[in-house]
């Protein structure tokens, strides 16, 4: 069976970032009986316990598609927190971003590690800025946007912002994430958990208002451009920063278990 007769059987595919904005337990109860639920390979990060709904599990493929880029031991603890078998497990395959006008991936890959292959690339060609790469739940959203139109896509803990706990890679480029997922939210062609991500910037309608000649779209745009540029340089000093403070990290939780 093709994933698209997989999902097509449900009400809604919700997709769960691994992030620590998400809450699963808030999730299932605001969802309708009939959701998929699409999880990634790092899903213990967000899964408490056992998951007794249905489930798929997405995990990424590297060197066009030869190996997985997490080790066993995801693996492994990805399965141990799924209470029933499985709907499907899926491979995304998605490299950096090349420059306009590179040679495209002429034929979708595929891979024999899972049963089914998602090649961003192939369909989305240079859509990712250059050097960059897009995280894989980035990734499976615009493919179910683009390859199954019919899907009810709903995002959930799909922010873009850095937490206390995990780690956000710089390699990824959250700023053209959040713009191109809150154009699509914008458009119906999927929904976002948090209702507070769509919420418009105040500040720019304001800029529209006291300066007619500067139209929505010119605003936008050169927002957009300012805000990336910002965004890059401030997420790598943050990369930098996380590295630099793991073993402090490590030792201060490390004691910390033994004050409770």
């Amino acid at each position: 069976m093709a994933i698209e007769a997989i999902l097509s059987g449900y009400e809604i595919v919700a997709l769960i970032a691994n992030s620590e904005d998400v809450d699963v337990d808030a999730v299932v109860r605001a969802m309708p009986e009939r959701t998929l639920y699409v999880f990634f390979t790092g899903c213990a990060k967000v899964l408490t316990r056992p998951f007794d709904r249905d489930a798929v599990l997405c995990h990424r493929l590297v060197a066009d598609g030869t190996r997985f880029l997490k080790s066993q031991k995801y693996f492994d603890r990805a399965y141990s927190l799924f209470s029933q078998p499985l709907k499907a497990e899926i491979g995304v395959l998605a490299d950096r971003g090349v420059p306009e006008g590179a040679p495209r991936v002429t034929t979708a890959r595929r891979s024999t590690l899972v049963p089914y292959s998602l090649d961003f690339d192939h369909a989305f060609g240079s859509l990712y800025p250059v050097g960059r790469m897009p995280t894989t739940g980035f990734a499976v959203a615009l493919w179910l946007v683009e390859k199954v139109p019919h899907a009810n896509v709903a995002l959930c803990g799909f922010t873009g912002t850095a937490g206390l706990q995990f780690n956000m890679y710089s390699e990824h480029d959250w700023t053209f994430e959040q713009i191109m997922l809150q154009l699509l939210a914008k458009k119906g062609r999927i929904r976002r958990f948090e209702e507070r991500l769509c919420e418009p910037a105040g500040a720019l309608a304001r800029i529209c208002s006291r300066f007619p000649e500067f139209d929505e779209a010119t605003i936008a745009l050169v927002a957009a451009n300012v805000l990336a540029s910002r965004l890059t340089g401030t997420e790598r000093q943050v990369a930098r920063l996380w590295a630099r403070t793991k073993l402090e990290r490590k030792i201060r939780g490390f004691f910390k278990r033994f004050k409770r």
